[in-house]
This record gives structure tokens, C-alpha cells and sequence, in this order.
């Protein structure tokens, strides 16, 4: 069953009007309502069918990956999804204007191409380009009220014209009422879930991998067991003037620590004014002592960004950005890369001054942290002679793993790092270090972030992998929080030693196609808008005039179906082929007789409206229909006999025509 004229012109303006891209959408609109204007229709065979659908799917897939390297996801596939209508536009003119109204299964899905076709079913495409529609109009994300009364207005059209004709229409009417009202309530319990969401817990939204950080809470590895593994993949890529001889990235940081997780307890954020669009941000006043540059791969989108430790400003393509009391810091952009540069100076100052909360101790770890602490010898040591214990003594008897036991029976993970394994990685040494300073007076918080290992001499920047993640300690030392790192020096010697050889491949593809998309993003970023439409537009009119040859080239020789050529004679029908059946030319001469076969119907569908109109002659067509699908379509196709029994029926249908006719 194929639409009715007007729905699809009218699906493609609704799509303009939610994108705002009118001049495609008026385009289309007409080009998918002039074949109800227009009677003759093309013969199309099945491999160029097979062509045109594998060149729309080509299409879609470059635009895909084009979007991809330009925006990331999940904006690539809102995108592909927004435009897929008019890149499945070729696909629906071919059904629309060809002489098939309806489409074999394997001309869209490759994996039915090696299946028997006789068994394969024929679809009609337009109410499942309808939907195509629709669904490009939500990608447009201009969903208000006319969004909702356009998509319950073409899906009733929809459903009254593929209603029985029986049906009565108040039962169309109640289901469209149902529909629509089951819709709205959706969509407001949606949103309604989202709002509530939104103020009962933070709008960071915390993700897995990556950079993906959640400055209100860090779920930490303390109490996993076995080998912890992290990722070659690039996240990060800093320039900066000089070499430093260490460089620590803060993102976040933490002042309650329960239940192997660290907590921001009262933060609060606040938008960063700035005077004017194009100035830097102003974290807070002071004097810079340095500038780096950070690219940041943010497949989310909205990150939070990655500071040297005294950062005061930041300029860089964000919309806005929000700083937190804890130091953290989120600015608004779009998925794919964000560069920014940060000017930094010194700690002091940076942060709200410390407050109970970084000095309490959970009651689950007070034993374990008053009996470390013992050991630690911390009683009535000041400030800074309370961090040179602890770090002495993670120096003298503990170590860094990476490869990790169960906990001892009744004891916590960081209780039996204190006292029994005295083996972890850096969130076992940053948790102990910062309970253990609060045991001895020093107000401290958790921080967490990303540490400066591997330079690139090729780029000039620094290289920031996921395995580079790390957290280390803010403590309150003569009136300023300073950073401390009691974790063992060779700890990235040893998670790159727990890199296994077979997968370095793997990280070197990744770093090459990390490198490719950090370059274009400079490029996108450096070069004006002309340029860069004249670079796209070249490129992409070079692939699509290629695909285009490779699809519609090849002239119509005498291999072109008999459609295309007009109506065939009756001394042509002794050469028959599939795409030459002779029943091309009973269906001209009943085209001529005013008999035509309409656009939406199948040779079956016209044969059985001829009986209903008793029309001479129909009921040896649907003998010689049955014959004609097994010429085409049939791999064996026909024997000897059974052509000539087709060219032999079509030839007299022919004929007692001619004769009526002269009758008449």
C-alpha cells in the first residue's frame, strides 16, 4: 500500500519547518509530488535498483563519518539522523517514478542479495519514508507545540488513508485521540523526569571512561579485585611554552570520603562572568606565570576541564562555564573537540578556605586511620612535618600495584591497604593520604585529574592517555592549599609496563586516527568559513559525480528495459529476455486504450482491477502475469515452452485487441 498524493510533499515542509532548511525541503517536496502529475514511468531493471539504494547507502555512510569527525557523537548520529531523508531521497524517486511501484527486499538489504528470489517479498517504501521524515524533524530538536500538532496531523492522514474501507470513522478518530493523548503523556512524564532529575541531583551527569568526570561524586577502584587495566586511548593533548618536570591536571575534587567513593559535600557553582564575547574567563585575579593549551576530546560534549593547579583565566570556545567552590570547573560546548587555552599562577587563593567537613573521618576507616596513623608517627607534628612523615613512609613500606587481592574479612579495602597488603594504586595512596592528614590536623580534600607523562617531540605537546588518570591530595598548609602526590614515583612505569605488547598495535591505529581528528579540528578552527565550504563542497561533489557515474552510467544500449523505449511491437516479442517480456506491450496497449496501470499498483493489483471492471480479456492476463514474474524474477526463469507460450498468449491478447477495436 503506497501513500496518498501530498502526504510525503507535505512530511518534507513539516521537516523544513522544524530544521529550518526550506529550499531543500521545497525541493523534495516537489520532486515527491510529481510523479501523481505525471503518467509515464521509467523501467528501471533490478540491478540498477540495487545501484541506486547502495548509492544512497554509500552517501549516508560518508555523511555519517563526516559528521563524525566533525562533531563526535553523539551529535553525529543526530545529525545523520536529521538529514537521512534526503540522502534516502534517490531511493524513494526510483519507486516514485519507476514502473515497480513496489521493491524487492533485497534491493535495500544487502545480507537477502544470496537468498533464493522467489521467495523474497516486495515493500512498498512510502509509508516507511513518512516516518523517515518524522524522524529527521525531531533531530531538528525544535520540538514545541507545532512539533507535536504537525506529527499527530500527518500520522491521522497517515492512518485515514490506510484505513479499511469499511472501517468507520470514529473508530479512526478514537484512535487518533489515544494516540495523540498517550504521546503528550509521555512526552510530559519525560520531561517532567527530567526536570526532577535536574533538581534533585547535579546537571553533571557522570559517565564511564574517558574523560567523562562527575565533580559531585568519584566512584573509585578501592576493592576491586585482579588486574586494574586503563587505556592507551588519547584524551588529552597540552602545549605549553616549557617542558615541566611534572604537571599535575586537576578536574575535580572531593572533602567526604564513605563506601570506596568521595563525595563533593556542599559544593556549590556559579556562572564565570566575562565582559564581553571573545575575552578569557576570570577564574579569580592574579599574576600568570604560565599559558598552556588543551585540546580535549569531549565525546559528550559540556566537559570539565582540566587545569594546571592556580589556574585564573580560560579562553576557548565554550558558550559559558561554571566554577565550583571545590575547584572544579565545566564549561558548555558541543560534543567533539574543545580547545582552550589557561593561564595559571599560583595555588594560593584558588579555592574557598577549608571548613569541618575536610576534616572529618568516616567512622567505618577511624580505627584503621588511628592505628596507621600511629605507626605514621603523625602525634603533634605541624603541618608540613606531618606531610614529610606520611610521604617517608609510603616511601619506606608500601608499593604500587596495579594487580590486586580481596580484602581481608572484616576489614575495608583502604583499612587493609593501611595495614595488611600495603600494595595499591594512586586512590588508595590519595584516600590514606588524605584521612591520614586530617588525623593529624591538616584539613585536606581528594582531587582528581590527569598527570603530564608522555611528551610528543613530532607535535610539541604532551600526550594524555586514559591510563594518565590519577588523583593525589589538596592540603591546607601555612593558610594555602597545595597539591600532594604521596603515590609512588614509578607508578606510570609500571601501568605502562601492565600494557601488553599485542595490544600496542591497537594504540598506535588509535593515536594515527586520534592525530587525524586533532588536525582537523585545528584546521576547523583556523580556517575561515569560504575555505572550508570550498574544500567540503569539492570534495564531496568529486565522490558523489563518482558514485553517480558508477550507479547511472553505462548508457541504455539494447539492454534497457522495454519500458524505457516505448511500446514494443509485435514482431520484437520473439526475443525474450527479463527486462523484454512481451507483457510490456499488452500493458501499452492498454495504456493507449485509456486502461493504464496507475502508479501505486503491481501488475496483480491492475489485473485484478481489470476483472472488477470486466474488462475483455483480463482473466488470461493473470496466466500471462504469472509467467511474466517468473521471466524476471525467477533465477531458472522459463523453459523453452513456456516463452513461447507467453510471447504466443501476449501475441493473440494482442491481436483479438486489434480485432475488437476494428470492430468497434
Amino acid at each position: 500500500m503506497s501513500a496518498p498524493p501530498l502526504l510525503l510533499g507535505a512530511a518534507a515542509l513539516f521537516w523544513g519547518a522544524q530544521s529550518g532548511f526550506w529550499a531543500p525541503a521545497v525541493a523534495a517536496a516537489l520532486a515527491l509530488e510529481a510523479p501523481h502529475l505525471v503518467a509515464r514511468r521509467i523501467g528501471i531493471d533490478l540491478e540498477r535498483q540495487k545501484r541506486v539504494a547502495d548509492f544512497c547507502i554509500v552517501v549516508a555512510a560518508l555523511v555519517g563519518v563526516g559528521c563524525y569527525i566533525a562533531y563526535g557523537n553523539p551529535r553525529a548520529i543526530v545529525l545523520l539522523f536529521e538529514w537521512l531523508p534526503l540522502l534516502l531521497l534517490p531511493l524513494m524517486m526510483m519507486q516514485l517514478w519507476g514502473d515497480e511501484p513496489a521493491l524487492r527486499l533485497d534491493v535495500i538489504f544487502w545480507g537477502l542479495r544470496r537468498l533464493p528470489e522467489a521467495g523474497l517479498r516486495r515493500v512498498h517504501l512510502t509509508y516507511p519514508y513518512l516516518v523517515v521524515w518524522l524522524v529527521g524533524a525531531a533531530g531538528a530538536n525544535a520540538r514545541g507545540e507545532s512539533f507535536s500538532i504537525g506529527v499527530v496531523g500527518l500520522g491521522a492522514w497517515a492512518m485515514w488513508s490506510a484505513r479499511r474501507e469499511r472501517s468507520r470513522a470514529f473508530l479512526w478518530a478514537a484512535q487518533i485521540v489515544l494516540v495523540a493523548a498517550l504521546g503528550t503523556l509521555l512526552h510530559l512524564g519525560l520531561h517532567g523526569a527530567q526536570l526532577w532529575l535536574e533538581g534533585a541531583a547535579p546537571d553533571w551527569m557522570t559517565g564511564s571512561g574517558g574523560t567523562r568526570t562527575n565533580p559531585y561524586r568519584a566512584s573509585t577502584d578501592m576493592g576491586s579485585i585482579g588486574d586494574l587495566k586503563e587505556s592507551d586511548n588519547i584524551v588529552l593533548r597540552v602545549k605549553m611554552a616549557r617542558q615541566p618536570s611534572a604537571m599535575l591536571l586537576h578536574r575535580a575534587s572531593y572533602n567526604e570520603y564513605g563506601g570506596a567513593a568521595w563525595l563533593a559535600r556542599g559544593a556549590r557553582f556559579a556562572e564565570v562572568l566575562r565582559t564581553r564575547a571573545g575575552e578569557p574567563w576570570v577564574l579569580r585575579p592574579g599574576l600568570a606565570s604560565g599559558v598552556i593549551e588543551v585540546a580535549e576530546q569531549a565525546i559528550h560534549g559540556n566537559p570539565v576541564l582540566s587545569l594546571p593547579s592556580g589556574a585564573l583565566s580560560v579562553q576557548g570556545g565554550a558558550i559559558s562555564l561554571k566554577a565550583g567552590t571545590l575547584g572544579a570547573v565545566q564549561a558548555e560546548a558541543a560534543p567533539g573537540f574543545f580547545i582552550y587555552r589557561v593561564a595559571f599562577g599560583s595555588l594560593s587563593g584558588a579555592m574557598q578556605a577549608p571548613d569541618a567537613s575536610d576534616l572529618k573521618l568516616p567512622a567505618r576507616e577511624r580505627v584503621a586511620i588511628t592505628q596507621a596513623a600511629a605507626e605514621f608517627e603523625l602525634a603533634g607534628k605541624n603541618q608540613r612535618d606531618a606531610v614529610l612523615a606520611i610521604r617517608r613512609g609510603f616511601e619506606a613500606r608500601y608499593s604500587y600495584a596495579t594487580k590486586l587481592r580481596p580484602a581481608t574479612e572484616g576489614r575495608t579495602a583502604l583499612a587493609d591497604f593501611l595495614l595488611a597488603t600495603r600494595a595499591g594504586h594512586c586512590e588508595y595512596f590519595a584516600s590514606a593520604t588524605v584521612l591520614l592528614l586530617r588525623a593529624a590536623g591538616v584539613p585536606a580534600r581528594y582531587a582528581t585529574g590527569f598527570s603530564l607523562q608522555e611528551y610528543d617531540a613530532a607535535s610539541g605537546s604532551y600526550l594524555v592517555r586514559e591510563r594518565h588518570a590519577h588523583a593525589w591530595v589538596r592540603a591546607w598548609i601555612d593558610g594555602a592549599w597545595v597539591d600532594i602526590d604521596t603515590t609512588p614515583p614509578n607508578w606510570a612505569q609500571a601501568e605502562e609496563a601492565a600494557n601488553p605488547p599485542a595490544a600496542r598495535w591497537r594504540t598506535r591505529v588509535s593515536d594515527a586516527w586520534s592525530t587525524l581528528q586533532y588536525r582537523y579540528a585545528i584546521w576547523q578552527r583556523d580556517s575561515s568559513e569560504a575555505e572550508k565550504w570550498g574544500w567540503f563542497g569539492a570534495i564531496g561533489g568529486l565522490v558523489l559525480a563518482w558514485l553517480g557515474w558508477r550507479v547511472f552510467g553505462g548508457g541504455r544500449g539494447s539492454d534497457a528495459p522495454a519500458a524505457t523505449r516505448g511500446p514494443m511491437t509485435l514482431a520484437s516479442l520473439q526475443t525474450v529476455t527479463g527486462k523484454d517480456s512481451p507483457l510490456y506491450a499488452v500493458l501499452a496497449r492498454c495504456a493507449a486504450e485509456g486502461k493504464a496501470r496507475h502508479g501505486s499498483e503491481s501488475i496483480n493489483e491492475w489485473i485484478a482491477r481489470m476483472l472488477d471492471q470486466g474488462v475483455p480479456g483480463a482473466a488470461e492476463l493473470v496466466r500471462l502475469a504469472s509467467l511474466h514474474y517468473r521471466l524476471r524474477f525467477d533465477p531458472p526463469g522459463l523453459k523453452a515452452d513456456e516463452q513461447r507460450a507467453l510471447c504466443d498468449g501476449c501475441a493473440a491478447w494482442l491481436a483479438a485487441r486489434v480485432a475488437a477495436a476494428q470492430r468497434d
